[in-house]
Parts: C-alpha cells; sequence; structure tokens
C-alpha cells in the first residue's frame, strides 16, 4: 500500500436551504465519540468502562456574506429550528467520494471582530442524532430526515 495525501480544497455543504461551500473557509464533523471513565470494584474482574452519549457537532468558519436568504440571515431567521446537513467530501475523486447527512440545530453566530479584519461567521452546531455515512453523491430522493443513509 502506498502514502496517499490529499489536500483539502473541494467540498460540497447544504445547511438548509443555503450551499455554503463558496464561503466556506474551514470546518470540522466531529462524531463527538466520548471516552468512558474506568470504574473499579474489589470483584476479581472488577473493571469496567462506563458508558457515554455521543456529542457530534459540525464546526464551520465562512467569511459573512448578509444577502438576504444567504447563511447568516439563514441563521438569524431561524434560530433554534432544525435543518437538514449534507457534506460532500472529495466529490472530485470518485473512489474517495464520500458524504455525511442529518441534522443541526440552528443557531445564529456571534457578530462582530476588530476593525479592518475580513468578517467571518464562526459557530459550533450540535448535531441532533449521528450523522450518517455514505459514498458516492448524497441521493436527492433519500433526505437524511428519511431514516435511510442518503446513498
Amino acid at each position: 500500500m502506498s502514502l496517499t495525501v490529499r489536500r483539502l480544497k473541494l467540498l460540497k455543504l447544504k445547511i438548509g436551504t443555503v450551499q455554503v461551500e463558496c464561503q466556506l473557509a474551514s470546518w470540522k464533523l466531529d462524531p463527538g465519540v466520548q471516552d468512558g471513565d474506568f470504574i473499579y470494584t474489589y470483584c476479581p474482574d472488577g473493571a469496567a468502562i462506563g458508558e457515554t452519549d455521543d456529542q457530534p457537532t459540525l464546526q464551520i468558519t465562512t467569511y459573512s456574506k448578509w444577502v438576504a436568504d444567504g447563511f447568516e440571515d439563514f441563521l438569524w431567521k431561524n434560530r433554534g429550528t432544525e435543518a437538514e446537513f449534507g457534506i460532500e467530501h472529495h466529490y472530485d475523486i470518485e473512489t474517495e467520494h464520500v458524504h455525511w447527512t442529518g441534522k443541526l440545530k440552528v443557531q445564529p453566530a456571534p457578530v462582530g471582530g476588530d476593525r479592518g479584519d475580513n468578517e467571518q461567521t464562526e459557530i459550533t452546531f450540535q448535531l441532533i442524532g449521528e450523522p450518517q455515512y455514505g459514498r458516492g453523491p448524497i441521493d436527492p430522493q433519500n433526505p437524511p430526515d428519511s431514516g435511510t443513509p442518503g446513498v
């Protein structure tokens, strides 16, 4: 097996009704898997690992664009609601094209910064349930809320 190195340069990201990738500077999908604490007892095989709950998140940084029905507009107008999201990663490489779909809780991002800075939106979304993973493009006929991964 040989070494493969990929630069992050192409991505499709849709949150709710908004395609976000053209304003996107950074992204990280964290499955939120937590390590359980060790539990010890005086039993001969008295060690176990406690159960945990996953806390998946989607963290993104975009260059802000305050147009009507743009990303920031969407966040402020839909505060507290649930929205579907879809990420297509390495869509330009057929053998590595993967995607994730799911739901997240919409929240407006903080606004502001230092004078002269490029205005950015930095936000970490809480995901509702676990993101669904699949290979190839997202099937628009099989949306995330159908309970079936989008392939």
